[in-house]
């Protein structure tokens, strides 16, 4: 760039969520804006910055509640159509979800990627984030998607990152994790998810903001009859689940490794005796250099609005 930017450190924070949102078509409301800033700053805080700055307005405009990059307003009919056809999708899948909550060993199921931000577009998954009570997650996965074929939904589901609630700590501590993990939406596990928040600090350096009482969830306390059953399954249980363990990590893996060649990204993938990190078309790469072009060419827009401004004076 020639120049220097003419945006204040919240103002470039504001820019930087909202261009961040923008590369998944998704425009925020002030709440949103407010959990994914890089500062810390209150709700009116950030209205005053925007209304007070013409170098922000710029390149963001605020309408009918949402924050989205100007000149982009068709994000809004996108949004409304993406969010109602992600209530359709986890109707049509509420019984599969209901019965992978109640498997033993599971004590939390979220939603993650788009179907998290009821952002789902027409060839968009149903992606799970899932917790094991112990070292259980091979087994779990692997009943995961048995019980996804068997209710002819195999296609849909993407049980792509299953770990033990013994090893809730990430790598590697960037962006992209953190935006990750305070977009996670526990359908149980509530209390799973705040210790994993805890497990990694490094989200509140993101984003300072953040609270998981201020973000949409859907987590729901399973009931005493299912959480009654599910232990006494995994007492059951206790002596041959680690043979099964065992034998799902050797077949599954083996399966895996089998299609290896086809991964796009073989890095993000992660077999591990207590998790399976099954990223493997990740799009962190990508949707990285695609945000440091989009604030480069705001920023850039902002030096000629400037300039256009100092002409007319």
């Amino acid at each position: 760039m020639t120049g220097r930017p003419t945006l204040g450190p919240e103002e470039l924070a504001i820019a930087r969520s909202v261009l961040y949102a923008a590369l998944f078509e998704y425009p925020l409301t002030l709440a949103q804006l407010r959990q994914t800033l890089e500062v810390p700053l209150t709700p009116s805080r950030i209205l005053t910055a925007y209304e007070h700055s013409t170098s922000l307005r710029a390149i963001v405009e605020h309408r009918d509640g949402f924050f989205f990059p100007r000149g982009r307003d068709g994000l809004l009919v996108e949004r409304r159509r993406r969010e109602a056809r992600s209530r359709t999708f986890l109707r049509a899948n509420r019984l599969l979800l209901r019965l992978i909550c109640a498997m033993p060993y599971v004590r939390m199921v979220a939603l993650s990627g788009s179907i998290a931000h009821f952002n789902l577009d027409h060839d968009g998954d149903l992606d799970l984030f899932i917790v094991t009570r112990g070292r259980h997650a091979w087994s779990v996965t692997v009943a995961v998607l048995l019980l996804a074929k068997i209710m002819r939904r195999r296609r849909s589901v993407c049980a792509n990152y299953t770990v033990a609630d013994s090893c809730l700590a990430f790598e590697p501590q960037d962006l992209f994790t953190a935006n990750q993990v305070i977009h996670l939406k526990p359908l149980i596990g509530r209390g799973v998810y705040e210790t994993l928040l805890a497990e990694n600090p490094f989200v509140y350096r993101f984003y300072p903001n953040f609270h998981p009482s201020g973000s949409t969830t859907l987590a729901r306390r399973p009931s005493a009859a299912v959480e009654g059953m599910k232990m006494t399954i995994e007492k059951l249980l206790a002596a041959p689940s680690a043979i099964v363990e065992r034998v799902c990590r050797a077949g599954y893996g083996w399966h895996l490794k089998r299609r290896a060649a086809m991964w796009r990204s073989p890095e993000q993938v992660s077999l591990r005796p207590d998790s399976l990190k099954l990223h493997t078309q990740s799009h962190r790469q990508s949707v990285s250099d695609r945000f440091e072009r989009s604030v480069d060419d705001a920023l850039r827009e902002v030096e000629r609005a400037a300039a256009r401004g100092r002409a007319h004076a």
